[in-house]
């Protein structure tokens, strides 16, 4: 429980320190448990255009993750803030396909390559298709267990 406490604490510390310069701006937390944040940070924006890696924060030797793991990082996707961690603490919880991220693709190559790329090693949960409510859908978990809904209207 005393751990749980700490990386609270550590998170929240973050938290504070960067709202003072983006108050009020909503950010989707990835918290990683296998130590792949980076992996992921790096591969979402090598998937996405128009995205970079804006800041990084790393555990150190004397802290109770392993060193030069992510304490937190924010990183951009094509314009939408997101940030993550390496959790040193094995939760019970992992991500849930009941929470997702909506991309509206430009085009139907666009959805193709984001659907190849974000698949690769990962679950397509609806296949490419009409569905209805758009024209051309798709719902996929990366190799991370992070859900991504790509929409073509």
């Amino acid at each position: 429980m005393q751990n749980i406490l700490a990386e609270v604490d550590s998170l929240k510390k973050l938290v504070q320190e960067k709202a003072t310069t983006e108050n009020g701006q909503i950010t989707t937390f990835l918290t990683f448990q296998e130590y792949n944040a980076e992996e992921a940070m790096n591969f979402y924006v090598n998937v996405f255009e128009n995205s970079k890696i804006l800041d990084i924060r790393r555990y150190g030797k004397d802290s109770p993750a392993k060193e030069g793991a992510i304490l937190m990082a924010r990183f951009e996707l094509n314009g939408s803030q997101f940030a993550c961690s390496d959790s040193y603490i094995k939760h019970a919880w992992n991500f849930s396909p009941a929470v997702s991220n909506w991309v509206d693709c430009a085009s139907e190559e666009e959805q193709k390559r984001l659907l190849a790329r974000l698949s690769e090693g990962g679950n397509i949960m609806m296949p490419l298709d009409n569905y209805g409510f758009s024209t051309l859908f798709a719902y996929v978990e990366d190799k991370f267990g992070v859900y991504w809904q790509l929409n073509l209207d």
